[in-house]
């Protein structure tokens, strides 16, 4: 039997669920209409994209409109790119998701120090943590690998270690201005990376003897099976790990679906927590869960795989369930394999949930590019919502597509724009040819 590192958690006895509203932030009745629904289906707490200050005022009139249907549910203002966002909107909200390069100085050379745009980045956040410790408002420091500064990026790269340090800074902040309500969320489309993040960032906080709330979750992990079971290995491997106080799983569905497997998430860690699993000879990892809803299934199982994985390293697996047929278990197998990076069968799909921000139907341009794409095992295709976190988060992929204004998308290869913003099925023909042209050099 495989030994497990074992970590205390600091965290309380239950999990926080949270899901984002993919309405226009503005139409303000839709979008406490989808409140409102999340709540019903078991959302502890909403996330509504905030991306500039028109949307400030209308996520004021949404606040306000719950409390006048004696709605209670705490909302997070989800910003990018503008402090001053951060600033108005923690006034009124009860938490506040910011990003950390968002307030630092582009670098102008290579080797430019730290500490003296750690002093920069204190100065600019200084205004956020004065509004923030008088409205008693939570900060959330949202870290995501798509969107680190250049700063970070030029002396670590795109690794773990840049992912931590950049929490750490801000966990230094947090120290100096005497602030601590504030959670962490260390974040990547790649589960591995995000479980080694917030694994490494957990451990850096216990040596300093200060532990701060995380949230957790898997960016991209588009839909279906592939997207739950990718969510369930990361997250439910850090949740068996001990780790985790909030957490969201990022479906490109309704977002109600989100809250809908999360739950079965919960249900499932607890049952693993006790159930048979063993590592065979030959790093054969060997998983016996008798669940009988589907989904749960899904959950536990991938909950179990990512804590093993998070501490160990396996090269195969084998799944007993009586209750499911032999197809069912060999597609569970082979997408864990694929998503674990031991065997590749298909086409790796990334897919943003989307947001407000999104102006597109990105569940149907996602639903067409699996359709069309699924068969390339060598390739990774991106489909992402807008260029807030798209250029960064599909860095690695070897094509993309990336929204716009107007129910128009451009195609990336690589991180360069190879079209125009273009309708959507001019897109996906002129990805199609992309492809295509690509498989003759392989």
């Amino acid at each position: 039997m495989t030994q497990f590192l074992q970590i205390d958690a600091d965290s309380s006895q239950g999990y926080l669920l949270q899901s984002m509203t993919n309405t226009d932030t503005n139409d303000v009745e839709a979008t406490v209409a989808q409140v409102i629904e999340l709540k019903n289906a078991g959302a502890d707490l909403v996330r509504v994209a905030v991306p500039g200050m028109k949307e400030v005022a209308s996520l004021r009139k949404i606040k306000n409109t719950l409390l006048e249907k004696n709605i209670q549910i705490p909302l997070v203002a989800d910003v990018h790119f503008l402090p001053k966002v951060a600033e108005e909107t923690a006034t009124f909200v009860e938490k506040v998701r910011i990003n950390p390069g968002n307030f630092t100085s582009s670098i102008t050379s290579h080797f430019s120090p730290l500490i003296p745009d750690f002093e920069n980045l204190l100065l600019n956040a200084q205004s956020l943590f004065e509004i923030c410790k008088k409205h008693n408002t939570i900060i959330r420091v949202g870290v995501n690998q798509g969107s680190l500064s250049e700063r970070i990026i030029s002396r670590y790269g795109h690794t773990t270690e840049a992912l931590v340090v950049s929490a750490l800074e801000w966990m230094d902040v947090s120290e100096k201005y005497d602030y601590h309500r504030i959670f962490f969320s260390i974040k990547s489309s790649s589960v591995k990376t995000m479980m080694d993040a917030n694994l490494l960032f957990y451990k850096k906080m216990k040596e300093r003897s200060r532990v701060y709330p995380l949230h957790l979750g898997v960016t991209e992990a588009a839909n279906e099976m592939e997207g739950r079971v990718k969510s369930a290995i990361g997250i439910g491997g850090l949740l068996l790990s001990g780790l985790g106080n909030t957490f969201r799983v990022s479906l490109t569905e309704n977002p109600v679906q989100e809250i809908m497997f999360s739950k079965l998430l919960v249900e499932a860690v607890q049952d693993v927590k006790d159930a048979n699993f063993v590592s065979e000879k030959n790093d054969v990892l060997h998983i016996n869960y008798l669940e009988t809803n589907k989904e749960k299934w899904w959950a536990g199982v991938g909950a179990l795989v990512g804590k093993i994985w998070l501490h160990n390293e396996f090269k195969d697996l084998k799944i007993e369930n009586h209750h499911f047929s032999k197809t069912e278990i060999e597609r569970l197998r082979d997408c864990i394999l694929q998503i674990c990076g031991i065997k590749k069968t298909k086409t790796e799909i990334i897919a943003c949930p989307s947001c407000g921000r999104t102006q597109y139907d990105i569940q149907a341009v996602l639903s067409e590019v699996k359709k069309h794409f699924s068969n390339y095992p060598h390739l990774k295709i991106a489909v992402m919502g807008c260029v807030v976190n798209g250029p960064g988060e599909m860095a690695d992929a070897d094509f993309g597509i990336i929204g716009s204004t107007n129910e128009k998308v451009a195609v990336y290869k690589g991180k360069e724009r190879v079209s125009d913003f273009v309708p959507v099925q001019e897109a996906l023909r002129f990805l199609k040819d992309l492809v295509l042209k690509s498989l003759l050099y392989l």
